[in-house]
């Protein structure tokens, strides 16, 4: 099965980290290359969440379509999609911050932007979790056949 969702929820994880650590940069050093390098990478983040979001919202029909998920997984699927819009409005809210942030030279909203990137990283780790579970305990996006194996598997136990 080809997904898309997978390749761009790696830089949904990954770059908040990036963020993170150049934000921290700023702050220690006050070099403002470190504020708007915290910027564009957070923006890049908000960007490629709306492809994940796009990628998980074609995958998920697909998945439920081929039947390529355990009956279990269904709910555990939606709040997996619902926690997934929450991470992208938080991307915005910590891109718009840290935008104005810079525009207006505001300490505080600099130190709300850290925050921000932390809660936006804390959501993406949390949402990588949770996506790992559907793979491995639900199957989902696995073929059929393997999904049979298990739930005989399961069905045994």
């Amino acid at each position: 099965m080809n997904l898309l969702h997978p390749p761009f929820v790696h830089f949904v994880v990954a770059l908040p980290v990036v963020a993170l650590f150049s934000q921290f940069t700023y702050m220690v050093t006050k070099d403002k290359s470190y504020s708007k390098a915290a910027l564009r990478i957070i923006a890049f983040s908000f960007l490629t969440s709306i492809l994940a979001v796009l990628g998980g919202i074609n995958d998920a029909q697909r998945v439920i379509e081929n039947n390529n998920i355990l009956q279990e997984g269904l709910a555990f699927l939606n709040s997996h999609k619902i926690a997934g819009f929450m991470v992208v409005f938080v991307l915005l809210a910590t891109t718009l911050t840290k935008w104005f942030a810079i525009s207006k030279d505001s300490k505080l909203l600099e130190n709300v932007s850290l925050i921000l990137i932390i809660i936006t990283l804390a959501g993406a780790l949390y949402q990588g979790r949770s996506g790992g579970e559907l793979v491995y305990q639900y199957s989902a996006g696995i073929e059929n056949k393997i999904v049979i194996e298990r739930v005989k598997e399961l069905n045994l136990k």
